[in-house]
């Protein structure tokens, strides 16, 4: 093997050890992500996960005077926007891999 070779197998092997590195740590980034959300009445808080699901429910002490009807909607409102903020957040990690891997 020349040193030509060798040189770019060298820079090869760096460039998809580099990709491998973004890939993890994106990987870790989307784990990490946990949106919280709460009602304008601050009677429900929502914690979504990076796939937008729901991982986490927080209903206030004094729901006697709320109709049920209200709370569901006042839940999957406050659900509805932690998801959105969560997949939000998920598709800009995502674009910042993206980015790395079309600048290298």
């Amino acid at each position: 093997m020349t040193h030509n070779h060798t040189t770019e197998l060298d820079t090869l092997v760096g460039s998809a050890q580099h990709r491998l590195d973004a890939l993890r740590e994106t990987h870790e980034r989307l784990d990490r992500i946990r949106i919280r959300r709460t009602s304008p009445d601050n009677l429900v808080t929502v914690v979504a996960d990076g796939s937008g699901a729901m991982v986490e429910l927080e209903l206030a002490e004094n729901l006697r005077s709320v109709a049920a009807h209200a709370l569901a909607a006042t839940i999957t409102g406050t659900a509805a926007e932690a998801a959105a903020a969560a997949l939000d957040q998920r598709e800009a990690i995502l674009q910042s891999l993206q980015g790395s891997f079309t600048d290298s």
